[in-house]
């Protein structure tokens, strides 16, 4: 027989009205911090992703420039290097592969040859430097996409009556010979823009993208 004022086994502990409203505080407190805490979470994986491909664009501007200034590149930008036809041929890719280093992340490439020897690809616009023998400033033109890598390799050519800068322009090869780097120390500038729009501006519905911009200038060996 139990005593007065004992429990009997089995029988569930009744929760208190002042526990259920601490945790319903708990429910209300939580939905008002959840917005900002996975705001807070998706900004700092944002951040991270941007810091990746800008690293990765930075990388493969400065693997094409040391590659642009090798004699088997003064060909084509677009064509494997000559070596590739030597009787110990080498394994070398055509130039513009070095910036597919960022297809891992989902960026697309865009490379054009130009159609004037002393203009920039239709995709952009080249503004020269106070020096002519310094790399110009250049500017995206046109309709532009999102995680899109966009090319442009030009020669600073300082021998006087020469293209400066120096496109690469196989329709102009008639005037101005067959190759897209002509031989003398020149300056090879390899500049690679991408705009990137993060995901957060993308929920947000904000419109605003990010443009990344990477230049590398190497001299040529030859």
């Amino acid at each position: 027989m139990n005593l007065l004022g004992h429990k009997q086994l089995g029988q569930a502990p009744r929760r208190s009205r002042g526990g259920r409203l601490q945790s319903a505080q708990a429910l209300v407190e939580f939905a008002l911090i959840a917005p900002v805490l996975f705001l807070l979470i998706g900004a700092t994986v944002d951040l991270g992703r941007g810091l990746l491909i800008y690293t990765m664009l930075q990388g493969a501007s400065r693997d094409m420039a040391r590659q642009a200034v090798l004699g088997y590149y003064s060909g084509s930008n677009t064509l494997p290097p000559t070596c590739t036809t030597l009787s110990t041929p080498c394994s070398l890719g055509a130039l513009t592969n070095g910036a597919h280093q960022l297809d891992p992340l989902g960026m697309s490439v865009v490379y054009q040859d130009s159609t004037g020897i002393s203009a920039p690809p239709a995709y952009g616009a080249y503004v020269a430097n106070a020096n002519p023998l310094q790399p110009g400033t250049i500017t995206l033109s046109g309709v532009i996409n999102a995680s899109t890598v966009y090319v442009f390799i030009y020669e600073l050519d300082a021998t006087p009556g020469n293209p400066n800068p120096r496109w690469s322009c196989p329709t102009c090869a008639g005037v101005n010979g067959a190759a897209v780097r002509t031989s003398g120390h020149q300056l090879v500038v390899v500049d690679m823009k991408l705009q990137w729009k993060p995901v957060l501006n993308t929920l947000l519905g904000i419109p605003s993208a990010i443009t990344f911009d990477s230049q590398s200038v190497e001299r040529l060996e030859f």
